[in-house]
């Protein structure tokens, strides 16, 4: 049996997990299968050319995390989705230390007479 896709995937979602920075709609397994059905494949392309890879395929989003409509959404194998979240995790990480820098402000000698 078919599952139906809902229109807006934000009027219902599953319970929130640890991890996730976004709950996924409960839809979410017919949304996978959809997915599976239309791409087939690992959609990675390095170097101009496809994976192609069929197994352990999973869904990834393309922007938006929060955005899960179907256009949002591709297949990619394993090792590339990992690949894919690591390159987010480690901008994340880079935009968060240039906005909290972990050296001290300058401080004036306290020998220093003014």
């Amino acid at each position: 049996m078919a599952r139906r896709i809902q229109q807006n995937p934000r009027d219902r979602v599953e319970s929130q997990q640890m991890w996730r920075t976004t709950a996924r709609p409960v839809d979410w397994p017919a949304r996978v299968e959809a997915i599976k059905k239309r791409d087939k494949s690992c959609r990675w392309i390095d170097n101009g050319n496809v994976c192609g890879s069929v197994e352990n395929v999973e869904v990834d989003h393309i922007n938006d995390p929060a955005d899960h409509s179907l256009d949002n959404l591709r297949l990619l194998c394993r090792s590339h989705h990992r690949r894919r979240t690591g390159q987010q995790g480690a901008q994340a990480a880079a935009a968060w230390r240039a906005r909290n820098p972990r050296k001290r402000p300058d401080e004036p000698h306290p020998g220093l007479t003014t």
